[in-house]
């Protein structure tokens, strides 16, 4: 039978650097609303992009996000998961954007010109193993 196990900090943010595609939550207009989207990991915060309409850039301004990331193996029933909490912070120009976030690609086309920025206010992460 597999084991659940916590996953420390340090190793969270580990496989959070691995990953390219998140799911944002957040409590939208109409309700809850998640969302998947690339992102990228830099000096201690996760960064996304997002069109100037989407219901998420119009949204989520200052306020409370869950990011979960995660890697599942269907027939081994075993993977990992890591959940991010903490407040989005739009960014409107790329002159706020570290230089080293801005060559985020996204896999959905058209123009992705703000930038989220959440900086966690707590990280859990667990992990299913056959072990």
């Amino acid at each position: 039978m597999a084991q659940l196990v916590e996953i420390g900090e340090k190793e969270s943010w580990e496989l959070l650097a691995e990953r390219p595609i998140c799911r944002v939550g957040w409590n939208g207009s109409d309700g809850p609303d998640v969302l998947p989207l690339n992102y990228v990991v830099f000096d201690g915060a996760l960064w996304l992009r997002t069109s100037a309409h989407s219901a998420l850039s119009q949204e989520i301004d200052d306020t409370q996000v869950a990011i979960l990331v995660d890697r599942l193996d269907d027939d081994a029933e075993v993977g990992w998961s890591v959940q991010v909490r903490g407040v989005a912070e739009v960014h409107y120009s790329v002159d706020t954007v570290p230089p080293e976030v801005q060559n985020l690609q996204t896999w959905a086309g058209g123009a992705r010109p703000l930038w989220i920025k959440v900086k966690p206010t707590a990280i859990n992460g667990r992990r299913l193993s056959a072990d």
